[in-house]
């Protein structure tokens, strides 16, 4: 009986920006860091609505430097995105996540389908088959 190791293994596929806030009225606020745009911009406005800006209403004028919002949010890293890959299947994309332990959860997941196709050539019956299916169905994976 030979069985063949599967060629799927996890990779960095991309990498999406982490958001951080800082306020420079409040040296000891940091705002939440996270990957999500939208909550860190809500972060920032939430945060500079409890104080008033003085150059709310002031106007620039030319030759003067333009004022700017005390708390100001910023871009302060990368995180990489991991997916699945397997090299036995062509047309497969697994799911992308910035949690290395989840994707490695996909991999598992994937590596259960090849097993039971394996056992499925190996010993055809419906039960192989319905196990097949199952285990596909169960990866997150576009096929």
């Amino acid at each position: 009986m030979t069985t063949t190791a599967t060629t799927a293994y996890v990779r960095v596929i991309a990498s999406t920006p982490l958001y951080g806030a800082t306020c420079e009225r409040c040296p000891n606020w940091l705002g939440q860091v996270t990957t999500d745009q939208d909550a860190h911009v809500w972060d920032v406005r939430l945060h500079a609505a409890t104080h008033p800006d003085p150059t709310a209403e002031a106007r620039w004028e030319p030759g003067k430097v333009a004022p700017r919002p005390s708390t100001r949010g910023k871009e302060v890293g990368q995180v990489p995105i991991y997916a699945v890959h397997c090299e036995e299947c062509p047309g497969y994309q697994g799911r992308g996540s910035t949690d290395r332990d989840q994707a490695a959860g996909y991999l598992a997941l994937h590596e259960a389908v090849h097993a039971a196709h394996q056992r499925m050539c190996r010993e055809p019956s419906r039960e192989t088959v319905a196990a097949h299916r199952a285990a596909a169905q169960a990866d997150p994976g576009r096929w």
